[in-house]
């Protein structure tokens, strides 16, 4: 069985495919996730949310209406209740797809791909982020060395740092920082990537923080003139929707 090398191994740059192969397949399904790394992904990006009775899921919205049949707030249903629902997010030969638990997408892909694991509930700094039991999961599967987590907030890369220091982070842009803002944040937090928003990057943060030993992410870029300006800048991971379009130009 192939078995994917350590984050910390594996060479860049890299593409990282945002949702799965998420422009052909209903986002954040193992089917996104499966045709990724069929088709060559380094990464696989997805996301991670909170049910009403404590289960840990994968979903972009906070609100259910537009990626399934279903309405209202995600954090409002228990699991049984979303697993009745259809995922397929406006694709239609996926009707009745189902959103997958994290711990369903360890159980089949822990080995065989990076995961950036963009974990929302870390990013209102909540009482309860759960992160023992999400740390605890990534070693059930042995996946440790193969996984990052990621999320704006600062504290969570403390507490990852004290908890499983053995664990990676990547401090995402809040919204209102620049470029060299977010990079004195991952030094300062101690995190091991940042995440660069398309339109607040450029090439001396992406030289700050590589002086200090941090990779960078880059989202996103679903052009292939587009993705050359970031690599061309140093950027070491692109996340795109379109990994068949940017996965061509990543630099030899």
């Amino acid at each position: 069985m192939y078995v994917t090398p350590f984050d910390s191994e594996l060479s860049y740059p890299r593409v990282c495919a945002h949702r799965g192969f998420s422009a052909a397949m209903p986002e954040n399904s193992m089917a996104s996730f499966g045709a990724a790394i069929a088709l060559g992904a380094e990464e696989i990006e997805l996301d991670v949310r909170l049910t009403s009775d404590g289960y840990l899921v994968s979903c972009h919205d906070p609100c259910l209406d537009r990626v399934s049949n279903g309405h209202g707030d995600l954090s409002d249903h228990t699991l049984a209740e979303l697993k009745a629902l259809d995922f397929c997010a406006g694709h239609e030969s996926y009707r009745g797809i189902r959103m997958p638990t994290f711990e369903e997408i360890l159980q089949r892909l822990a080995g065989l791909v990076i995961m950036n694991l963009h974990v929302k509930i870390w990013e209102g700094d909540t009482p309860d982020e759960h992160m023992e039991e999400l740390v605890a999961l990534v070693r059930k599967y042995g996946c440790e060395g193969q996984v990052y987590f990621a999320a704006n907030s600062d504290r969570a890369a403390r507490l990852l740092r004290t908890m499983a220091p053995e664990m990676r982070y990547c401090l995402i842009w809040n919204g209102r920082e620049d470029a060299n803002e977010l990079v004195e944040r991952a030094i300062a937090c101690g995190a091991d990537k940042v995440q660069f928003d398309r339109e607040h990057v450029d090439a001396a943060a992406v030289k700050k923080a590589h002086a200090h030993g941090i990779h960078c992410n880059l989202f996103y870029s679903d052009d292939a003139e587009d993705a050359k300006r970031y690599w061309d800048m140093g950027v070491d991971t692109i996340l795109t929707n379109e990994l068949l379009i940017i996965q061509p130009t990543k630099p030899n």
